[in-house]
């Protein structure tokens, strides 16, 4: 079995994986491994050696086939692209190689690789577009502590706050001052305190509590609702500042929102689709078509040369796989 190959790597936080199609868009092997960040951190390198050996490996396992199958590979990383790179090119000695941060293979796959801006709001939050020319622009991204507004972190940060203002009398009463420590599993506000403070609260769970924050919503609380409202707003802004360096803030352009902060509220949508309107009407606000896996794949086939047409399409999407599916919903919570 010699029939060409690509291969695409996502790599983040909760796991990588590695998915292997035929130049007509039919996915063959699909390989699951261990997280692929942090590569600083002690250990860092290993664990992304591991993680790509394994998931690339699995994958041409599952699809009966060598790496000299594979004639080209597009890797979607949340950091240490160049290190990615040079592994994989061990691993994969005859193929060529992309190595791009995660933000440009999660625009090919919400756009089909056409020309657009993606918005992902999870515990952290970016906005990022590209041009058919290569220009390209991103804003956000900056981290729970110069930036990320909009994200899960920063809500669930807003959340306490609108909390003990509501329970201090500083600001009108809210749910979120009963919701947040249940949701934690303790008493009250103080017992929450005490986990912030010690540590035993992870930038994770605070953005968890965006849980709070839409449940509070749904049942009228007029702080959380002003919460999400504003995040919405943070979310296009950061599509609206990416628009207008690509100089397309009259023409318009494409805009993909995605992320679990998306998925976890229609006051979001609401919020961020009326504001990118407002600030760029010709501006169109479309839902994603594929992960960023799927990105990769098609950065991959386009390199090898295959048209990106509707029957492509249709192959990917009747080969997606559910495990695929299920890795996109983990990533969907991440700080990418």
């Amino acid at each position: 079995m010699n029939q060409p190959l690509v291969l695409a790597v996502d790599g983040g936080q909760s796991s990588t994986m590695a998915m292997v199609a035929t130049h007509n868009g039919e996915i063959v092997g699909v390989g699951l491994a261990g997280p692929s960040n942090h590569i600083h951190e002690p250990g860092g390198p290993e664990r992304l050696r591991n993680a790509l050996t394994q998931s690339i490996q699995e994958a041409l396992a599952a699809a009966q086939h060598s790496p000299d199958a594979v004639q080209h590979a597009c890797f979607g990383m949340t950091g240490a692209m160049e290190m990615a790179a040079d592994i994989g090119q061990e691993l994969l000695p005859h193929t060529t190689i992309q190595s791009l941060h995660d933000i440009v293979t999660a625009l090919a796959g919400a756009s089909l690789a056409q020309p657009g801006v993606v918005v992902i709001a999870g515990t952290g939050a970016i906005a990022y577009g590209r041009l058919a020319d290569g220009r390209e622009a991103k804003a956000g991204g900056w981290g729970y502590i110069m930036g990320d507004e909009g994200s899960g972190y920063d809500i669930g940060r807003a959340a306490l706050r609108a909390a003990t203002q509501g329970s201090d009398g500083r600001a009108p009463a809210t749910m979120l001052t009963q919701l947040i420590p249940a949701q934690l599993g303790v008493a009250d506000l103080t017992a929450v305190h005490k986990l912030i403070y010690s540590g035993a609260l992870t930038r994770p769970q605070i953005a968890r509590l965006t849980v709070s924050v839409v449940r509070a919503d749904q049942q009228g609380d007029a702080a959380a609702r002003a919460l999400l409202e504003e995040a919405g707003q943070h979310l296009a802004a950061a599509a609206l500042a990416v628009i207008n360096h690509l100089g397309l803030s009259e023409k318009g352009i494409d805009v993909f929102p995605t992320g679990g902060i998306f998925e976890a509220s229609e006051r979001v949508n609401t919020a961020f689709q009326q504001a990118v309107t407002q600030g760029s009407p010709a501006a169109a606000v479309k839902m994603a078509a594929f992960p960023p896996i799927i990105g990769g794949l098609l950065l991959a086939l386009q390199a090898a040369g295959s048209a990106i047409d509707t029957a492509l399409i249709n192959h990917l999407r009747a080969s997606f796989p559910q495990a695929a599916a299920s890795k996109h919903k983990a990533r969907e919570q991440e700080a990418d």
